[in-house]
C-alpha cells in the first residue's frame, strides 16, 4: 500500500501536548489552518546511586517509558556526567517527575515546559515558517524543514484574523476587574467594526457562537478575559446549552487555571489565572505585560527567540522568557539543566561582603533648575558588561584564571571558556541594536521594528537582576556583584573623563549621567571621548534647554535620584518620579501636571520658565475650580493601589485597608496583590467606613473630600513650580462635597452578570 503524503507549508501557529504526542497547528499563506500529530515524548535525565536508579526503574515501569544511558555536561565544573534518560508519555510526565523527586535522584531537564522542550529538540519555534510532510491516513508528522531563523531581522508573519471581546456600557466597566465592579454589555469587534450585544443572555451567546464560526478568528483579544470573561462564557455556555466554539480544537475547549499572589521587588503582586485556547490564540490585554509594552509584534518576537508558545509568552514574566533562552542555549551545548538551583552563595567575611555588595553607583543630584545640560546613557550597560567581561555563574571564581580580577572586589573571571549567559545575551544585543537603527529609518515597518526593539529591552533589563535572583536556575550572587563592580568602574571613568574636559557632573544613576557645560559645546566629541575612556557604548539621550532635579519632601536639602523633569532642545519632555508617573495618582492631578509641563516645554531658558509661572498658577486655579464646582467624575478622583494583604489581615485604617474591608463586607474580597480603586470621600470622618468609597460600589451622588483633593492638587503643582516662584498659600478648609453627575449612576446589573440590553 502506497503511503499518501500531505505537504503543508506555513507558519507553526500553535502546539500542545496530547496523550500520544504534540498536536501542531499550522497557518498557511492562504489563511487556512491545518493540524497534525507529532509523536514526540518529553524526556528527563537522572543521576544517582545504583540503588536510587533501581528505584527509578521501578517507578518508571508502569509508564511505558523508554530508557537509555547518555552523557551531559555539568555547567559549573565542565565535566561530563553519565545520566539515565527516560522518555515518557506527555500525560505521565508530571507525575513521573514527582515520584522520582522522592527517590533523592539528581534530576535534569525534568521541569522544562513540555512544548518548550519540544521546540528545543525539534529546532523550530512559534510562528516559524516551515514545510511539513504528514501521513494523510494517520495524520502523523513524517518529516519537516525549517525555513526561518529566529534571529532574522525582517521576517514574514501570517495575516491574523483578530476578534476583540470586551465589556462596555458604564463609567467603570472595563476599567476595573469585572469580578469587583459593575459590568457593561459584551462588545465584539472584527475587521474594525464593533458590535454591542443586546437582548437576553441566551441570544447574546447564540450571536457570539455564530460569529465565531463565521469569522473563525486566529486571535481573540480580550479585556479581563483570563479573570472573568472566559470563565463566565464557559459557565453561561453550559447553563444555557449554547456551545461556544472558542477553541478550534473542539475536544479541548478552554484550558487554564486560577491566579496566584506572590511577593517581588518589595511589593505583593497578583497574577491572574490563565485561559488558553487550542488551535486559536487568546490574549488578555489586561494580563499581558509584553503585549502592553510592545504590542503584538513585540510579543511574537519574544515567543520566537525564547521558544515559548505565544499564549504562554503573553502571560509569562520576562524572567520566564530569559530562562527559556538560557535553557535552550544549555540544551544546544549539551549542558544538563538542573531541576532546582544548586549553587548557594559562597561563605565570606562581612568586610568582604560590604565591599562587594554595593550595587550600582549613584551620585546624588544637585537640586534645582539648570541649563546647558546633556544626558548620556550607556547603551545596555549591564548586559554589555556581562558579554564583554564574560560574566556568568560558572565563570566567576573559576579554578583556572585567578589573575583576571574584577575591579574593586576580590572575584575573578574565566578567560578560557565562554559563559552561558554571555552566549545568550550577545545575539540579543546585536539584534536590538539593529532594530533601533531600523526603527529610526523611513521604512514603512519602522513601528514594527521599534516594537521588537522594545521587547528586547525588557529582556536585557531583566537579565542583570536574574543573575542575583535567589531562585534563578542560572544565577549566582557573585556574578551579580561582578556586574555592579564593573558598572561602578565604568561610571567613575566617565566622570573623570568629563571633569577632565571642564564639565560638571550634576547627577549620575547607575548607567546614566547628566553633565553641565556651556554654550557651543561639541556634545558629540564629548560622547566619543567618554565612550573611548569608559570602554562601553554611550548614547546621547539629549541636550536639555532646562532641567530640574527635585529635592526630597522629607529632607529638602537632599536630592532624590531619578526624580527630575526637563525639556530637550526639540521640546520633548522627559519626566521621572513626578506624581503623573505614579500608579496611585488620580487622573485630575496627572492632567494638571501634564498641562503645566506642556506649557513649560515651550520655554527655551530658565528665564522663560519663570515668566510662565503665572500661567501655570492659572492652570492650578482652573483645576481647583473644577473641584469646587463639582465638574469632576469618579475616574478623575480615583486613587489606584495594590492591596498587600487580604482584607481581614489589615490591622490599621489606611485608605486601602478601609476600601478593601468595605468591598469584603459586600462580598467582594480582593486577593493579595490585586488592584483597588477608590475615592476619598471624607478623609477625617470619625466613621472610618465613610472615609473612602471603592469605585466598584459607587452609587447615587458622588461624595469626595474637596479639601483633601485640593491639597493633593497643590502638592502636584508645587512639584513643578518650586524654584520658579514663592510657595503659594495653603487652600482654605472645605467640607466634603456631594455631587451627582448622571454619568456616575450605575447601570442595572443583569442577573447573570452582564448589563441587560434594551431591544
Amino acid at each position: 500500500m502506497v503511503r499518501r503524503v500531505e505537504r503543508i507549508e506555513g507558519w507553526l501557529f500553535d502546539a500542545y501536548t496530547e496523550p500520544e504526542g504534540v498536536r501542531v497547528w499550522v497557518l498557511s499563506p492562504d489563511g487556512k489552518h491545518h493540524h497534525f500529530l507529532d509523536p514526540w515524548r518529553p524526556g528527563l535525565k537522572m543521576a544517582g546511586t545504583p540503588s536510587q536508579l533501581g528505584d527509578a526503574r521501578i517507578a518508571l515501569g508502569k509508564t511505558n517509558a523508554t530508557l537509555r544511558w547518555t552523557t551531559g555536561t555539568d555547567l559549573y565544573s565542565g565535566t561530563e556526567i553519565e545520566v539515565l534518560e527516560a522518555r515518557v508519555p506527555a500525560r505521565a510526565h508530571k507525575g513521573v517527575v514527582e515520584k522520582l523527586k522522592a527517590t533523592g535522584l539528581s534530576l535534569y531537564d525534568a521541569d522544562i515546559h513540555p512544548v518548550q522542550a519540544y521546540h528545543y529538540e525539534r529546532g523550530h519555534f512559534p510562528t516559524a515558517r516551515c514545510a511539513f510532510e504528514v501521513d494523510a491516513a494517520t495524520g502523523h508528522l513524517l518529516d519537516w524543514q525549517l525555513r526561518d531563523d529566529p534571529w532574522a531581522l525582517d521576517y514574514a508573519l501570517p495575516a491574523l484574523k483578530t476578534m476583540r471581546l470586551a465589556l462596555s456600557g458604564s463609567e467603570t466597566a472595563g476599567k476595573i476587574d469585572p469580578n469587583h465592579a459593575p459590568r457593561g454589555r459584551l462588545v465584539m469587534g472584527f475587521s474594525g467594526v464593533e458590535h454591542e450585544l443586546e437582548g437576553p443572555l441566551e441570544d447574546q451567546l447564540e450571536t457570539l457562537a455564530l460569529r465565531l464560526r463565521e469569522w473563525d478568528p486566529d486571535l481573540i483579544l480580550t479585556e479581563w478575559g483570563d479573570s472573568w470573561l472566559m470563565p463566565q462564557l464557559e459557565l453561561w455556555s453550559e447553563k444555557y446549552k449554547v456551545p461556544l466554539p472558542l477553541s478550534r480544537d473542539a475536544g479541548r475547549g478552554v484550558v487554564g487555571g486560577g491566579g496566584r499572589s506572590f511577593y517581588t521587588y518589595g511589593r505583593t503582586v497578583y497574577q491572574m489565572g490563565v485561559r488558553y485556547l487550542s488551535g486559536r490564540w487568546h490574549i488578555d490585554a489586561r494580563n499581558s505585560f509584553m503585549h502592553k509594552e510592545s504590542g503584538l509584534h513585540g510579543l511574537l518576537e519574544v515567543a520566537r527567540i525564547a521558544r515559548i508558545p505565544v499564549q504562554r509568552a503573553a502571560r509569562s514574566t520576562i524572567g520566564t522568557s530569559l530562562t527559556s533562552m538560557q535553557m535552550h542555549r544549555a540544551f544546544l551545548d549539551g549542558v544538563l539543566i538542573p531541576m532546582d538551583k544548586q549553587q548557594a552563595e559562597d561563605f565570606r567575611p562581612a568586610t568582604e561582603l560590604l565591599i562587594a555588595d554595593k550595587g550600582g553607583l549613584v551620585y546624588e543630584p544637585e537640586t534645582g533648575w539648570h541649563e546647558e545640560v546633556v544626558e548620556y546613557d550607556f547603551t545596555s550597560m549591564y548586559p554589555t558588561l556581562m558579554v564583554e567581561w564574560n560574566i556568568s555563574p560558572e565563570t566567576v571564581n573559576c579554578p583556572c584564571c585567578p589573575e583576571n580580577k574584577v575591579p574593586e572586589i576580590g572575584h575573578h573571571l574565566c578567560t578560557r571558556r565562554k559563559g552561558l549567559v554571555p552566549k545568550v545575551l550577545a545575539p540579543i544585543l546585536t539584534k536590538r541594536a539593529a532594530y533601533k537603527k531600523l526603527a529610526k529609518s523611513i521604512s514603512p515597518k519602522a513601528a514594527v521594528f521599534k516594537a521588537r526593539a522594545d521587547a528586547h529591552k525588557w529582556i536585557l533589563v531583566c537579565c542583570f537582576g536574574y543573575l542575583g535572583f535567589k531562585n534563578a536556575r542560572f544565577g549566582k550572587i557573585e556574578s551579580h556583584e561582578c556586574v555592579t563592580a564593573c558598572g561602578r568602574e565604568v561610571l567613575l571613568r566617565a566622570k573623570e573623563a568629563a571633569e577632565n574636559r571642564g564639565f560638571k557632573m550634576l547627577h549620575a544613576l547607575v548607567d546614566s549621567l547628566w553633565l553641565q557645560g556651556g554654550p557651543g559645546v561639541d556634545y558629540e566629541a564629548l560622547r566619543r571621548a567618554i565612550e573611548k575612556e569608559s570602554g562601553v557604548p554611550l548614547a546621547t539621550e539629549g541636550v536639555y534647554k532646562w532641567i530640574r532635579f527635585c529635592p526630597s519632601r522629607m529632607e529638602p536639602g537632599s536630592g532624590v535620584p531619578a526624580k527630575y523633569f526637563g525639556a530637550l532642545q526639540d521640546g520633548t519632555l522627559k519626566v521621572r518620579g513626578l506624581a503623573l508617573r505614579r500608579r496611585d495618582t488620580p487622573d485630575l492631578l496627572k492632567r494638571l501636571q501634564n498641562e503645566m509641563l506642556a506649557r513649560l516645554s515651550r520655554a527655551d531658558s530658565l528665564a522663560a520658565c519663570e515668566r510662565l509661572a503665572p500661567a501655570l498658577l492659572r492652570l492650578t486655579d482652573a483645576a481647583r475650580a473644577r473641584l469646587e464646582d463639582g465638574r469632576v467624575d469618579a475616574c478623575d478622583l480615583a486613587i489606584t493601589m495594590h492591596v498587600s494583604k487580604t482584607p481581614d489581615e489589615y490591622r490599621g485604617n489606611s485608605p486601602q485597608a478601609i476600601a478593601a474591608k468595605t468591598l469584603a463586607s459586600r462580598g467582594l474580597s480582593l486577593r493579595r496583590g490585586e488592584t483597588l480603586r477608590f475615592v476619598i470621600a471624607s478623609a477625617k470622618d470619625p466613621v472610618k467606613e465613610w472615609r473612602v468609597t471603592p469605585l466598584a460600589l459607587l452609587e447615587g451622588p458622588l461624595e469626595f473630600d474637596e479639601r483633601k483633593y485640593a491639597q493633593l492638587l497643590e502638592r502636584a503643582a508645587w512639584e513643578i513650580l518650586e524654584g520658579l516662584m514663592p510657595e503659594p498659600a495653603k487652600p482654605e478648609k472645605k467640607r466634603p462635597r456631594r455631587n451627582a453627575p448622571e454619568a456616575l449612576l450605575l447601570p442595572l446589573i443583569y442577573a447573570d452578570g452582564l448589563s441587560s440590553g434594551s431591544a
